[in-house]
């Protein structure tokens, strides 16, 4: 009788944690079918047809080897990023320095990978400088942790003032200590890693990220440490009330989130520019939070979201020079999609009141 009341509540459970992920999927669909509805009327004001660009954007990216490989350089990081701000997501923190993050994790690559060093340890640079990537990352999202849990200062003030910071601090640096030849770039880096197949970009480092998020749906589902952050993202009062260190939890997000962002950051070397220079970030930092918005904090969502942007990013250039529209219209887009899940979430949320109120 106790089984079979059990397994009678864990069914309703069941049900109650699939109306509410059908709802999430809802208002995230609508919210890109919206961005793009929106998207269609601005390019229709330039005269250009929306289904052909739409077409050079999401489909022709798809369509050979080396286009794919082209939207692997975008996946990549763009995969990393939103899988490094969902730990804060999760704790309801904000993580906005991904782009600082990735600057420094891209540093510490170059550090380790140009001459004389990179000669000197040949394929071990790789490796090294991944691992000291990674470190950089950590420590420099480790920075607004500090200021969190010691000052009670606001995160995304602090980790939007360590971008700038990073940013200037790598303009000096290719400018002037690793500067290598006219362009303020930094010498190439002795060890690439290893492509998945010739004549694409593709790289070890999909592999990588793929493997990563797995590690992300482990550790947010499978241990008490995701526990415990999904329990501060839930009701801070509630989980200090059942022993969980607020301030060791939040510390540990934001070095984790910066982790993966500065991994993000080496492997953007290593995979993909080869060289240190201004911009060598791009707009990840934010292209990375929509990524984790629109997958909803779910590891198979947050790939799905990846390449979703990844195909946008990648195929702006193609629908550049084919229609006309400039490829800064997939910040526009992104943007769009970004109000309208807000929006959705807002509406959500004040249906909930009502309902309570009832």
């Amino acid at each position: 009788m106790k089984t079979g009341l059990t397994a009678h509540l864990r069914e309703n459970l069941n049900h109650y944690q699939q109306l509410a992920w059908a709802k999430k999927a809802l208002i995230l669909l609508l919210s890109v079918v919206g961005a793009m509805l929106v998207g269609s009327l601005l390019i229709l004001a330039v005269n250009a047809d929306p289904l052909e660009a739409y077409y050079y954007m999401l489909i022709r990216p798809l369509t050979s080897i080396t286009s794919l490989g082209e939207v692997a350089m975008y996946f990549t990081p763009l995969l990393l990023v939103g899988l490094g701000v969902s730990f804060t997501f999760h704790a309801k923190l904000s993580n906005l320095g991904g782009e600082g993050q990735m600057l420094m994790g891209a540093l510490g690559m170059t550090l380790i990978g140009v001459p004389p060093i990179g000669d000197k340890l040949g394929p071990w640079s790789l490796l090294l400088g991944i691992l000291l990537g990674i470190v950089l990352g950590a420590v420099w999202s480790a920075v607004a942790g500090f200021f969190r849990v010691k000052f009670h200062a606001s995160e995304i003030v602090v980790t939007l003032m360590l971008n700038y910071i990073a940013e200037q601090f790598i303009s000096y640096m290719v400018f002037y200590p690793l500067r290598s030849g006219a362009e303020p770039q930094s010498a190439k880096v002795a060890a690439m890693l290893p492509k998945l197949y010739q004549g694409s970009r593709i790289n070890l480092s999909v592999v990588i990220a793929l493997a990563l998020t797995v590690v992300y749906a482990v550790v947010i589902r499978r241990t008490r440490f995701g526990y415990h952050l999904r329990a501060l993202g839930g009701s801070q009062k509630a989980a200090a009330y059942s022993g969980v260190n607020k301030s060791r939890y939040f510390f540990l997000a934001m070095l984790i989130s910066g982790a993966f962002c500065g991994l993000a950051g080496a492997v953007q070397i290593s995979g993909n520019t080869r060289r240190l220079m201004e911009g060598v970030a791009g707009d990840f930092g934010f292209s990375g939070i929509v990524v984790a918005m629109l997958g909803s904090l779910h590891p198979v969502g947050i790939v799905v979201a990846a390449l979703f942007m990844a195909l946008i990013s990648a195929g702006s250039v193609t629908m550049q020079v084919k229609t006309g529209i400039p490829v800064s219209f997939t910040s526009v887009l992104e943007a769009l999609i970004v109000l309208f899940i807000l929006l959705g979430m807002a509406v959500s949320a004040a249906q909930s009141k009502r309902k309570k109120v009832r």
